[in-house]
Protein backbone atom coordinates (compact mmCIF):
# COMPACT_ATOMS: atom_id res chain seq x y z
CA UNK A 1 0.00 0.00 0.00
CA UNK A 2 1.44 3.19 -0.78
CA UNK A 3 2.06 6.14 1.46
CA UNK A 4 -0.56 8.58 0.09
CA UNK A 5 -3.35 5.45 0.62
CA UNK A 6 -2.25 4.60 4.30
CA UNK A 7 -1.82 8.83 5.06
CA UNK A 8 -5.97 8.50 4.13
CA UNK A 9 -6.45 5.63 6.08
CA UNK A 10 -5.18 7.55 9.71
CA UNK A 11 -7.56 10.54 8.14
CA UNK A 12 -10.18 8.80 8.77
CA UNK A 13 -9.83 6.51 11.59
CA UNK A 14 -12.06 8.55 13.59
CA UNK A 15 -14.86 8.27 11.38
CA UNK A 16 -14.24 4.56 11.27
CA UNK A 17 -14.61 4.51 15.15
CA UNK A 18 -17.52 5.94 15.11
CA UNK A 19 -19.11 3.88 12.11
CA UNK A 20 -17.80 0.75 13.91
CA UNK A 21 -15.94 -0.96 10.31
CA UNK A 22 -12.45 0.26 11.23
CA UNK A 23 -11.20 -3.56 10.81
CA UNK A 24 -12.03 -3.00 7.05
CA UNK A 25 -9.13 -0.33 6.67
CA UNK A 26 -7.22 -1.57 9.33
CA UNK A 27 -6.35 -4.42 7.90
CA UNK A 28 -6.23 -3.09 3.95
CA UNK A 29 -2.40 -2.14 5.00
CA UNK A 30 -1.86 -6.12 5.35
CA UNK A 31 -0.98 -7.22 1.90
CA UNK A 32 -1.24 -10.87 2.28
CA UNK A 33 2.39 -12.88 2.47
CA UNK A 34 4.34 -13.90 -0.53
CA UNK A 35 3.45 -17.68 -1.69
CA UNK A 36 3.85 -17.03 -5.14
CA UNK A 37 5.08 -20.50 -5.89
CA UNK A 38 1.64 -21.36 -5.75
CA UNK A 39 -1.44 -20.82 -8.54
CA UNK A 40 -3.81 -20.26 -5.99
CA UNK A 41 -1.71 -17.74 -3.90
CA UNK A 42 -1.04 -16.04 -7.31
CA UNK A 43 -4.79 -15.84 -8.68
CA UNK A 44 -5.84 -14.60 -4.95
CA UNK A 45 -2.95 -11.74 -4.92
CA UNK A 46 -3.96 -10.44 -8.18
CA UNK A 47 -7.83 -9.91 -7.00
CA UNK A 48 -6.22 -8.61 -3.81
CA UNK A 49 -4.55 -6.31 -5.48
CA UNK A 50 -7.50 -4.56 -7.37
CA UNK A 51 -9.21 -4.44 -4.08
CA UNK A 52 -6.36 -2.16 -2.65
CA UNK A 53 -7.10 -0.37 -5.98
CA UNK A 54 -10.60 0.03 -5.32
CA UNK A 55 -11.62 -1.16 -8.61
CA UNK A 56 -14.34 -2.72 -7.45
CA UNK A 57 -16.53 -4.33 -10.29
CA UNK A 58 -13.03 -5.74 -11.43
CA UNK A 59 -12.35 -7.34 -8.18
CA UNK A 60 -15.70 -8.68 -7.58
CA UNK A 61 -14.88 -10.50 -10.93
CA UNK A 62 -12.03 -11.08 -10.05
CA UNK A 63 -12.68 -13.04 -6.18
CA UNK A 64 -15.31 -15.00 -8.36
CA UNK A 65 -13.45 -16.59 -10.85
CA UNK A 66 -10.70 -17.28 -7.60
CA UNK A 67 -13.31 -18.55 -5.64
CA UNK A 68 -14.94 -21.18 -8.19
CA UNK A 69 -11.36 -22.32 -9.30
CA UNK A 70 -9.94 -22.73 -5.85
CA UNK A 71 -12.79 -23.45 -3.38
CA UNK A 72 -10.46 -25.39 -0.69
CA UNK A 73 -7.66 -22.93 -0.78
CA UNK A 74 -6.03 -21.74 2.11
CA UNK A 75 -6.89 -18.20 0.85
CA UNK A 76 -10.28 -18.63 0.54
CA UNK A 77 -11.79 -17.33 3.25
CA UNK A 78 -9.43 -14.13 2.74
CA UNK A 79 -11.22 -13.30 -0.78
CA UNK A 80 -14.88 -14.47 0.38
CA UNK A 81 -14.24 -11.53 3.27
CA UNK A 82 -13.27 -9.43 0.62
CA UNK A 83 -16.07 -10.15 -1.81
CA UNK A 84 -18.35 -9.17 1.14
CA UNK A 85 -16.48 -5.94 1.32
CA UNK A 86 -16.40 -5.19 -2.09
CA UNK A 87 -20.09 -5.35 -1.88
CA UNK A 88 -19.94 -3.00 0.75
CA UNK A 89 -18.20 -0.87 -1.51
CA UNK A 90 -20.74 -1.10 -4.52
CA UNK A 91 -23.39 -0.03 -1.94
CA UNK A 92 -24.82 -3.52 -1.86
CA UNK A 93 -25.51 -2.98 1.63
CA UNK A 94 -28.41 -5.91 2.35
CA UNK A 95 -26.14 -8.33 0.06
CA UNK A 96 -23.30 -7.69 2.30
CA UNK A 97 -24.65 -8.64 5.21
CA UNK A 98 -26.25 -11.83 4.04
CA UNK A 99 -22.67 -11.82 2.76
CA UNK A 100 -21.23 -11.75 6.11
CA UNK A 101 -23.55 -13.64 7.85
CA UNK A 102 -22.50 -16.81 5.71
CA UNK A 103 -18.93 -16.04 5.85
CA UNK A 104 -19.50 -16.09 9.79
CA UNK A 105 -21.22 -19.76 9.42
CA UNK A 106 -18.74 -20.86 6.94
CA UNK A 107 -15.50 -19.95 8.75
CA UNK A 108 -16.01 -18.63 12.09
CA UNK A 109 -12.67 -19.56 12.59
CA UNK A 110 -11.01 -17.49 10.27
CA UNK A 111 -8.56 -14.46 11.40
CA UNK A 112 -11.13 -12.60 9.30
CA UNK A 113 -13.66 -13.58 11.53
CA UNK A 114 -13.38 -10.41 13.56
CA UNK A 115 -13.33 -8.19 11.17
CA UNK A 116 -16.48 -9.40 9.27
CA UNK A 117 -18.28 -9.41 12.55
CA UNK A 118 -17.43 -6.02 13.24
CA UNK A 119 -18.63 -5.32 9.50
CA UNK A 120 -21.50 -6.94 10.18
CA UNK A 121 -22.64 -5.16 13.31
CA UNK A 122 -22.30 -1.91 11.66
CA UNK A 123 -24.59 -2.98 8.27
CA UNK A 124 -26.87 -3.54 10.50
CA UNK A 125 -27.25 -0.21 12.20
CA UNK A 126 -26.99 1.62 8.81
CA UNK A 127 -29.89 -0.70 7.40
CA UNK A 128 -31.84 -0.13 10.99
CA UNK A 129 -31.32 3.23 10.44
CA UNK A 130 -33.05 3.05 7.01
CA UNK A 131 -35.90 1.30 8.08
CA UNK A 132 -35.04 -1.70 8.50
CA UNK A 133 -34.93 -2.70 12.19
CA UNK A 134 -35.03 -6.56 11.60
CA UNK A 135 -31.37 -6.41 11.22
CA UNK A 136 -30.66 -4.48 14.39
CA UNK A 137 -32.35 -8.20 15.84
CA UNK A 138 -29.48 -10.12 13.70
CA UNK A 139 -26.91 -7.96 15.56
CA UNK A 140 -28.19 -8.42 18.66
CA UNK A 141 -28.39 -12.82 18.37
CA UNK A 142 -24.32 -12.26 18.02
CA UNK A 143 -23.93 -11.48 21.65
CA UNK A 144 -21.77 -8.62 21.63
CA UNK A 145 -22.78 -5.13 23.54
CA UNK A 146 -22.47 -2.11 21.83
CA UNK A 147 -19.54 -0.96 24.41
CA UNK A 148 -17.62 -3.91 23.42
CA UNK A 149 -17.51 -3.16 19.64
CA UNK A 150 -16.82 0.53 20.23
CA UNK A 151 -14.16 -0.89 21.91
CA UNK A 152 -13.18 -3.49 19.39
CA UNK A 153 -13.10 -0.34 16.91
CA UNK A 154 -10.70 1.69 19.01
CA UNK A 155 -8.26 -1.39 18.87
CA UNK A 156 -8.82 -1.43 15.05
CA UNK A 157 -8.38 2.72 15.00
CA UNK A 158 -5.07 2.52 17.46
CA UNK A 159 -3.42 -0.28 15.51
CA UNK A 160 -4.22 1.33 12.06
CA UNK A 161 -2.94 5.17 13.27
CA UNK A 162 0.27 3.47 14.92
CA UNK A 163 -0.07 5.32 18.04
CA UNK A 164 3.39 5.07 19.71
CA UNK A 165 1.49 5.00 23.14
CA UNK A 166 -1.03 2.44 21.54
CA UNK A 167 1.00 -0.46 23.26
CA UNK A 168 0.61 0.81 26.82
CA UNK A 169 -2.78 2.20 26.53
CA UNK A 170 -3.08 -2.08 25.45
CA UNK A 171 -1.38 -3.54 28.01
CA UNK A 172 -3.59 -1.58 30.92
CA UNK A 173 -6.68 -2.58 28.71
CA UNK A 174 -6.22 -6.54 28.70
CA UNK A 175 -8.57 -8.26 31.37
CA UNK A 176 -8.25 -12.07 31.42
CA UNK A 177 -11.68 -11.91 32.00
CA UNK A 178 -12.74 -9.87 28.84
CA UNK A 179 -14.50 -11.30 26.48
CA UNK A 180 -12.36 -13.88 24.20
CA UNK A 181 -12.55 -11.70 21.19
CA UNK A 182 -11.23 -8.62 22.47
CA UNK A 183 -8.16 -10.26 24.06
CA UNK A 184 -7.57 -11.70 20.93
CA UNK A 185 -7.49 -8.54 19.53
CA UNK A 186 -5.29 -6.80 22.36
CA UNK A 187 -2.85 -9.52 21.52
CA UNK A 188 -3.00 -8.94 17.42
CA UNK A 189 -2.14 -5.58 18.16
CA UNK A 190 0.67 -6.32 21.08
CA UNK A 191 2.89 -8.53 19.00
CA UNK A 192 3.43 -5.83 16.01
CA UNK A 193 4.66 -3.40 19.01
CA UNK A 194 8.28 -2.71 19.60
CA UNK A 195 7.45 -1.56 22.80
CA UNK A 196 9.82 -3.37 25.61
CA UNK A 197 6.39 -3.11 27.75
CA UNK A 198 4.75 -5.05 25.38
CA UNK A 199 7.14 -7.92 25.08
CA UNK A 200 7.11 -8.32 28.84
CA UNK A 201 2.97 -8.88 28.56
CA UNK A 202 3.04 -11.08 26.19
CA UNK A 203 5.08 -12.94 28.13
CA UNK A 204 2.67 -12.66 31.14
CA UNK A 205 -0.45 -13.57 28.31
CA UNK A 206 1.51 -16.26 27.25
CA UNK A 207 1.85 -18.31 30.53
CA UNK A 208 -1.71 -17.39 32.29
CA UNK A 209 -4.07 -16.21 29.54
CA UNK A 210 -7.34 -19.02 30.03
CA UNK A 211 -7.41 -19.49 26.80
CA UNK A 212 -4.43 -21.77 24.96
CA UNK A 213 -4.99 -20.53 21.73
CA UNK A 214 -4.43 -16.70 23.03
CA UNK A 215 -1.60 -18.07 24.89
CA UNK A 216 -0.44 -20.03 21.71
CA UNK A 217 -0.34 -16.70 19.74
CA UNK A 218 1.25 -14.98 22.38
CA UNK A 219 4.20 -17.36 22.43
CA UNK A 220 3.99 -17.11 18.76
CA UNK A 221 4.95 -13.51 18.97
CA UNK A 222 7.95 -14.03 20.84
CA UNK A 223 10.05 -15.08 18.55
CA UNK A 224 11.06 -11.98 16.66
CA UNK A 225 12.60 -10.82 20.02
CA UNK A 226 13.71 -13.59 22.35
CA UNK A 227 15.79 -12.18 25.29
CA UNK A 228 18.21 -15.00 27.39
CA UNK A 229 14.93 -14.20 29.85
CA UNK A 230 12.28 -15.67 26.97
CA UNK A 231 14.33 -18.35 26.02
CA UNK A 232 14.47 -19.39 29.32
CA UNK A 233 10.56 -19.38 29.49
CA UNK A 234 10.03 -21.02 26.73
CA UNK A 235 12.15 -23.61 27.63
CA UNK A 236 10.46 -23.91 30.65
CA UNK A 237 7.30 -24.14 28.62
CA UNK A 238 9.02 -26.87 26.83
CA UNK A 239 10.24 -28.69 29.20
CA UNK A 240 6.99 -28.49 31.68
CA UNK A 241 3.81 -27.22 30.49
CA UNK A 242 1.14 -29.89 30.94
CA UNK A 243 -0.71 -28.42 27.37
CA UNK A 244 0.85 -30.53 24.49
CA UNK A 245 -0.27 -27.57 22.43
CA UNK A 246 1.29 -25.29 24.73
CA UNK A 247 4.90 -26.98 24.52
CA UNK A 248 4.51 -27.10 21.03
CA UNK A 249 3.89 -23.69 20.59
CA UNK A 250 6.86 -22.69 22.51
CA UNK A 251 9.34 -24.84 20.61
CA UNK A 252 8.17 -23.65 17.48
CA UNK A 253 9.22 -20.19 19.06
CA UNK A 254 12.83 -21.16 19.64
CA UNK A 255 12.84 -22.97 16.41
CA UNK A 256 11.49 -20.20 14.32
CA UNK A 257 14.01 -17.71 15.85
CA UNK A 258 16.48 -16.02 13.86
CA UNK A 259 19.65 -17.70 15.48
CA UNK A 260 17.63 -20.74 17.19
CA UNK A 261 19.92 -23.12 19.51
CA UNK A 262 20.64 -25.57 17.78
CA UNK A 263 21.80 -27.62 20.40
CA UNK A 264 18.63 -27.39 22.29
CA UNK A 265 17.11 -28.60 19.10
CA UNK A 266 19.43 -32.10 18.48
CA UNK A 267 18.82 -32.27 22.43
CA UNK A 268 14.91 -32.25 21.57
CA UNK A 269 14.82 -34.33 18.99
CA UNK A 270 17.08 -37.25 20.07
CA UNK A 271 15.56 -37.15 23.56
CA UNK A 272 11.70 -36.47 23.59
CA UNK A 273 9.28 -38.99 23.38
CA UNK A 274 6.56 -36.34 22.00
CA UNK A 275 6.15 -37.16 18.16
CA UNK A 276 5.18 -33.53 17.94
CA UNK A 277 8.00 -32.15 19.51
CA UNK A 278 10.80 -34.50 17.77
CA UNK A 279 9.32 -33.54 14.32
CA UNK A 280 9.10 -29.39 15.56
CA UNK A 281 13.08 -29.61 16.46
CA UNK A 282 14.15 -31.48 13.06
CA UNK A 283 11.77 -28.97 11.33
CA UNK A 284 13.75 -26.09 13.27
CA UNK A 285 16.80 -27.72 12.40
CA UNK A 286 15.93 -27.89 8.64
CA UNK A 287 15.15 -24.30 7.89
CA UNK A 288 18.92 -23.21 10.13
CA UNK A 289 20.75 -21.96 7.75
CA UNK A 290 23.75 -22.09 9.51
CA UNK A 291 26.16 -25.51 8.87
CA UNK A 292 26.29 -26.73 11.77
CA UNK A 293 22.42 -27.65 11.66
CA UNK A 294 22.59 -29.90 8.94
CA UNK A 295 25.47 -31.16 10.56
CA UNK A 296 22.92 -31.98 13.35
CA UNK A 297 20.71 -33.53 11.21
CA UNK A 298 23.55 -36.12 9.63
CA UNK A 299 24.45 -37.34 13.00
CA UNK A 300 20.55 -37.72 13.77
CA UNK A 301 19.96 -40.02 10.68
CA UNK A 302 23.28 -41.74 11.89
CA UNK A 303 22.88 -42.31 14.80
CA UNK A 304 18.98 -42.34 16.11
CA UNK A 305 17.55 -45.40 16.97
CA UNK A 306 14.43 -44.55 16.50
CA UNK A 307 12.98 -44.80 12.74
CA UNK A 308 10.96 -42.41 12.68
CA UNK A 309 13.38 -39.43 13.81
CA UNK A 310 15.37 -40.86 11.10
CA UNK A 311 13.10 -40.36 8.37
CA UNK A 312 12.35 -36.85 9.30
CA UNK A 313 16.10 -35.71 9.25
CA UNK A 314 16.79 -37.32 6.24
CA UNK A 315 13.23 -35.28 4.10
CA UNK A 316 14.69 -32.38 6.45
CA UNK A 317 18.32 -32.91 4.96
CA UNK A 318 16.67 -33.49 1.08
CA UNK A 319 14.93 -30.25 1.53
CA UNK A 320 18.28 -28.51 2.05
CA UNK A 321 19.72 -30.32 -1.29
CA UNK A 322 22.96 -29.22 -0.64
CA UNK A 323 23.31 -31.29 3.07
CA UNK A 324 22.90 -34.76 0.83
CA UNK A 325 23.49 -35.71 -2.51
CA UNK A 326 21.44 -37.67 -5.32
CA UNK A 327 24.52 -40.23 -4.95
CA UNK A 328 24.36 -40.38 -0.90
CA UNK A 329 20.89 -41.16 -0.98
CA UNK A 330 21.15 -43.65 -3.66
CA UNK A 331 23.14 -45.21 -0.75
CA UNK A 332 20.85 -45.04 1.50
CA UNK A 333 18.25 -46.64 -0.41
CA UNK A 334 20.79 -49.67 -1.14
CA UNK A 335 22.43 -50.35 2.12
CA UNK A 336 20.05 -48.29 5.19
CA UNK A 337 19.11 -50.58 7.59
CA UNK A 338 15.55 -49.31 7.84
CA UNK A 339 13.07 -50.25 5.07
CA UNK A 340 11.72 -46.94 5.72
CA UNK A 341 14.57 -45.24 5.19
CA UNK A 342 15.45 -47.01 1.70
CA UNK A 343 11.91 -46.24 0.41
CA UNK A 344 11.74 -42.56 1.49
CA UNK A 345 15.52 -42.14 0.36
CA UNK A 346 14.02 -43.03 -3.36
CA UNK A 347 11.03 -40.99 -3.13
CA UNK A 348 13.51 -38.44 -2.07
CA UNK A 349 15.76 -39.07 -5.34
CA UNK A 350 12.52 -39.00 -7.36
CA UNK A 351 11.75 -35.23 -5.98
CA UNK A 352 15.12 -34.17 -7.68
CA UNK A 353 13.26 -34.30 -11.05
CA UNK A 354 16.70 -33.87 -12.81
CA UNK A 355 18.08 -36.17 -15.35
CA UNK A 356 20.31 -37.67 -13.54
CA UNK A 357 18.27 -38.55 -10.59
CA UNK A 358 15.69 -40.23 -12.66
CA UNK A 359 18.72 -42.96 -14.46
CA UNK A 360 19.45 -43.40 -10.90
CA UNK A 361 16.04 -44.08 -9.82
CA UNK A 362 16.00 -46.50 -12.97
CA UNK A 363 19.40 -48.57 -11.75
CA UNK A 364 17.72 -48.69 -8.48
CA UNK A 365 14.33 -50.66 -9.82
CA UNK A 366 16.75 -52.82 -12.01
CA UNK A 367 19.25 -53.32 -9.44
CA UNK A 368 18.15 -53.24 -5.68
CA UNK A 369 17.60 -56.42 -3.96
CA UNK A 370 14.93 -55.46 -1.29
CA UNK A 371 11.63 -55.65 -3.02
CA UNK A 372 10.19 -52.78 -1.55
CA UNK A 373 12.68 -50.56 -2.77
CA UNK A 374 12.03 -51.74 -6.44
CA UNK A 375 8.24 -50.43 -5.09
CA UNK A 376 9.09 -47.11 -4.83
CA UNK A 377 11.16 -46.48 -7.36
CA UNK A 378 8.21 -47.69 -10.04
CA UNK A 379 6.28 -44.99 -8.06
CA UNK A 380 8.87 -42.54 -8.52
CA UNK A 381 8.85 -43.45 -12.14
CA UNK A 382 4.90 -43.10 -12.75
CA UNK A 383 4.87 -39.53 -10.76
CA UNK A 384 8.17 -38.25 -12.25
CA UNK A 385 9.51 -40.03 -15.56
CA UNK A 386 7.32 -39.06 -18.28
CA UNK A 387 6.68 -41.32 -21.22
CA UNK A 388 10.44 -42.69 -20.44
CA UNK A 389 9.39 -44.00 -16.98
CA UNK A 390 6.17 -45.25 -18.10
CA UNK A 391 7.88 -47.50 -20.65
CA UNK A 392 10.51 -48.42 -17.91
CA UNK A 393 7.36 -49.57 -15.99
CA UNK A 394 5.27 -51.27 -19.00
CA UNK A 395 8.49 -53.12 -19.44
CA UNK A 396 8.66 -54.59 -15.88
CA UNK A 397 4.59 -55.53 -16.06
CA UNK A 398 5.06 -57.46 -19.26
CA UNK A 399 8.24 -59.18 -18.53
CA UNK A 400 9.06 -59.17 -14.76
CA UNK A 401 10.41 -61.86 -13.22
CA UNK A 402 9.56 -61.54 -9.92
CA UNK A 403 5.25 -61.44 -9.67
CA UNK A 404 4.55 -59.20 -7.47
CA UNK A 405 6.99 -56.30 -8.41
CA UNK A 406 4.96 -57.10 -11.89
CA UNK A 407 2.03 -56.25 -10.21
CA UNK A 408 2.49 -53.27 -8.29
CA UNK A 409 4.00 -51.78 -12.01
CA UNK A 410 0.39 -52.35 -13.11
CA UNK A 411 -0.77 -50.40 -10.31
CA UNK A 412 1.82 -47.59 -11.01
CA UNK A 413 0.61 -47.26 -15.14
CA UNK A 414 -3.25 -47.42 -13.89
CA UNK A 415 -1.83 -44.16 -11.75
CA UNK A 416 0.39 -42.60 -13.94
CA UNK A 417 -1.95 -42.62 -17.07
CA UNK A 418 -3.54 -39.31 -17.70
CA UNK A 419 -4.80 -40.47 -21.02
CA UNK A 420 -5.24 -44.01 -22.56
CA UNK A 421 -5.71 -45.60 -19.23
CA UNK A 422 -8.06 -48.59 -20.29
CA UNK A 423 -5.47 -48.98 -23.97
CA UNK A 424 -2.64 -49.46 -21.23
CA UNK A 425 -4.06 -51.63 -19.55
CA UNK A 426 -5.60 -53.80 -22.21
CA UNK A 427 -2.01 -53.91 -23.71
CA UNK A 428 -0.71 -55.89 -20.55
CA UNK A 429 -3.64 -58.03 -20.38
CA UNK A 430 -3.01 -59.39 -23.44
CA UNK A 431 0.97 -59.52 -23.16
CA UNK A 432 2.00 -60.10 -20.01
CA UNK A 433 3.55 -63.02 -19.33
CA UNK A 434 2.82 -62.72 -15.99
CA UNK A 435 -0.23 -64.04 -14.24
CA UNK A 436 -0.75 -61.97 -11.26
CA UNK A 437 0.24 -58.78 -13.90
CA UNK A 438 -2.68 -60.06 -16.00
CA UNK A 439 -5.15 -60.08 -13.08
CA UNK A 440 -3.64 -56.95 -11.64
CA UNK A 441 -5.01 -55.09 -15.18
CA UNK A 442 -8.25 -56.70 -15.07
CA UNK A 443 -9.15 -55.44 -11.76
CA UNK A 444 -7.58 -51.89 -12.46
CA UNK A 445 -9.44 -51.91 -15.47
CA UNK A 446 -12.46 -52.77 -13.21
CA UNK A 447 -11.85 -49.93 -10.71
CA UNK A 448 -14.36 -46.94 -11.41
CA UNK A 449 -15.68 -43.73 -9.90
CA UNK A 450 -18.34 -41.07 -10.88
CA UNK A 451 -16.47 -39.42 -13.69
CA UNK A 452 -14.98 -42.77 -15.20
CA UNK A 453 -18.11 -45.30 -15.58
CA UNK A 454 -17.24 -49.09 -15.45
CA UNK A 455 -16.09 -50.52 -19.07
CA UNK A 456 -18.71 -53.12 -19.10
CA UNK A 457 -18.01 -53.93 -22.44
CA UNK A 458 -14.55 -54.45 -22.27
CA UNK A 459 -15.12 -56.95 -19.54
CA UNK A 460 -17.20 -58.51 -20.67
CA UNK A 461 -14.91 -59.05 -23.97
CA UNK A 462 -12.31 -59.97 -21.68
CA UNK A 463 -13.92 -62.72 -20.13
CA UNK A 464 -15.20 -64.00 -23.41
CA UNK A 465 -11.51 -64.48 -24.52
CA UNK A 466 -9.78 -65.91 -20.90
CA UNK A 467 -8.77 -69.35 -20.57
CA UNK A 468 -7.20 -68.60 -16.77
CA UNK A 469 -10.21 -70.17 -14.28
CA UNK A 470 -8.58 -67.43 -11.57
CA UNK A 471 -8.41 -64.44 -13.60
CA UNK A 472 -12.06 -65.13 -15.11
CA UNK A 473 -13.10 -65.16 -11.05
CA UNK A 474 -11.59 -61.86 -10.84
CA UNK A 475 -13.38 -60.35 -14.23
CA UNK A 476 -17.08 -61.69 -13.10
CA UNK A 477 -16.16 -60.20 -9.42
CA UNK A 478 -15.80 -56.80 -11.58
CA UNK A 479 -19.21 -57.14 -13.94
CA UNK A 480 -21.34 -58.00 -10.82
CA UNK A 481 -19.77 -54.51 -8.91
CA UNK A 482 -20.76 -52.99 -11.99
CA UNK A 483 -24.78 -53.36 -11.75
CA UNK A 484 -24.87 -53.16 -15.43
CA UNK A 485 -27.54 -55.06 -17.28
CA UNK A 486 -25.03 -55.24 -19.89
CA UNK A 487 -23.31 -57.93 -18.22
CA UNK A 488 -26.00 -60.53 -17.68
CA UNK A 489 -25.57 -61.80 -20.86
CA UNK A 490 -22.31 -63.22 -20.55
CA UNK A 491 -22.64 -63.78 -16.54
CA UNK A 492 -25.61 -66.16 -17.85
CA UNK A 493 -23.27 -68.37 -20.74
CA UNK A 494 -20.63 -68.14 -18.16
CA UNK A 495 -22.67 -69.94 -15.24
CA UNK A 496 -24.50 -72.14 -17.23
CA UNK A 497 -21.63 -73.75 -19.51
CA UNK A 498 -18.44 -73.33 -18.10
CA UNK A 499 -16.17 -76.18 -16.83
CA UNK A 500 -14.94 -75.06 -13.80
CA UNK A 501 -17.35 -75.27 -11.36
CA UNK A 502 -15.76 -72.09 -9.00
CA UNK A 503 -16.26 -70.59 -12.01
CA UNK A 504 -19.90 -70.90 -12.44
CA UNK A 505 -20.31 -70.23 -9.31
CA UNK A 506 -18.40 -66.78 -9.29
CA UNK A 507 -21.06 -66.20 -12.34
CA UNK A 508 -24.16 -66.78 -10.27
CA UNK A 509 -22.91 -64.41 -6.96
CA UNK A 510 -22.23 -62.05 -9.59
CA UNK A 511 -25.84 -62.04 -11.27
CA UNK A 512 -27.19 -61.99 -7.82
CA UNK A 513 -24.86 -58.77 -6.67
CA UNK A 514 -26.28 -57.14 -9.65
CA UNK A 515 -30.34 -57.27 -8.84
CA UNK A 516 -31.78 -55.93 -11.64
CA UNK A 517 -35.30 -57.84 -12.88
CA UNK A 518 -33.40 -58.76 -16.32
CA UNK A 519 -30.30 -60.26 -13.71
CA UNK A 520 -33.21 -61.96 -11.61
CA UNK A 521 -34.79 -64.02 -14.47
CA UNK A 522 -31.64 -65.00 -15.21
CA UNK A 523 -31.11 -66.71 -12.09
CA UNK A 524 -34.61 -67.98 -12.69
CA UNK A 525 -33.31 -69.26 -15.89
CA UNK A 526 -30.38 -71.17 -13.95
CA UNK A 527 -32.36 -73.06 -11.72
CA UNK A 528 -34.93 -74.54 -14.37
CA UNK A 529 -32.15 -76.04 -16.04
CA UNK A 530 -31.43 -79.34 -14.82
CA UNK A 531 -27.83 -79.03 -16.15
CA UNK A 532 -27.32 -75.80 -13.81
CA UNK A 533 -23.96 -75.14 -12.25
CA UNK A 534 -24.83 -77.53 -9.38
CA UNK A 535 -25.64 -80.54 -11.69
CA UNK A 536 -22.07 -80.52 -13.54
Amino acid sequence: MNKMMRLRFAAVALVILLAGTAGIWAVLSAAPADESQTEDAKSYQSAYALVLQEKWDEAAKALDAFLAKYPKSGWADDARFWRCHVLEEQSRFEEAFRCYQEFLKTYPASEWADDARTDLIGLGRRLARTGKPEYRAVIKSLGGSDEEDVTMAALYALKDMGDENAAETLIGLYDPKSPLRLRERIVSVLEDSENPKARKKLVEIARSDPSSDIRCRAIGALESSLTPENVKFLKDLVAGDPSVEIREAALSALADAENPDLAYLKQIAVGSKEEDLVRTAIQGLGEAEAPAAAAALQQILRESADTDVRSAALSALAERKIAITVAALRDLALTDRDEDIRRTAVMLIGERKTPEALEMVKSLLASAKDLEVRKAALFVLAEEGGVNGRDTILAVALNGPDPELAKEAVSALAESAKTGRIGLLLDVYRRSKVVEARQAAVEAIAEHDEDRPAPVATLVQILRQEKDSETKETIIEALGETGSDEAVPVLLETAQNDPDLRVRTEAVSALGQIKTPKARQALLQILKRKDGPEAK
